[in-house]
């Protein structure tokens, strides 16, 4: 008989991105969800003990990448590219990762917020090589959130 209490884990290959709320195609990979806190450490000079104080110091987040095949459309490279302009207004949006389970369900979402590309590459043009071509796309986030 089945365990009713058991939760399988998700498989890593089942998610959808959205950037403001609009579902971006076939991602085949999105790497870099990591956030780091900083150790300060301190020492309390009347303190009688001799050992080292640690609390928290400032947060940050890394660039987060993701890589997919190239296929129609252009609209990622081009945010990446008004990026560029003269004016170098930066167009920030929230990014979303919806993580499913096996009936295609959203389970866990990452939300991605005020993020920016800061890098755009394709992979090389191999005629001997039997590959997809891809795209990869580097952004830049301010913080992410995670919610059941």
């Amino acid at each position: 008989m089945a365990d009713e209490g058991r939760r399988d884990p998700y498989v890593g290959y089942n998610f959808r991105m959205e950037v403001d709320g609009v579902e971006v195609a076939g991602f085949r990979e999105i790497t870099g969800l990591k956030m780091t806190t900083e150790v300060v450490e301190y020492f309390d000079g009347d303190d009688v003990n001799t050992t080292v104080k640690k609390i928290p110091g400032i947060t940050s987040y890394a660039n987060v990448t993701c890589k997919r095949g190239i296929s129609e459309g252009i609209d990622l490279y081009e945010w990446c590219k008004n990026i560029n302009d003269q004016s170098r207004e930066i167009e920030r949006k929230d990014i979303t990762i919806n993580f499913l389970d096996s009936a295609g369900e959203p389970q866990k979402t990452y939300t991605l917020y005020e993020a920016w590309p800061c890098g755009y590459s394709i992979s090389d043009f191999n005629a001997s090589e039997n590959a997809l071509g891809m795209e990869e796309i580097e952004f830049v986030i301010e913080y992410f959130e995670v919610e059941d």
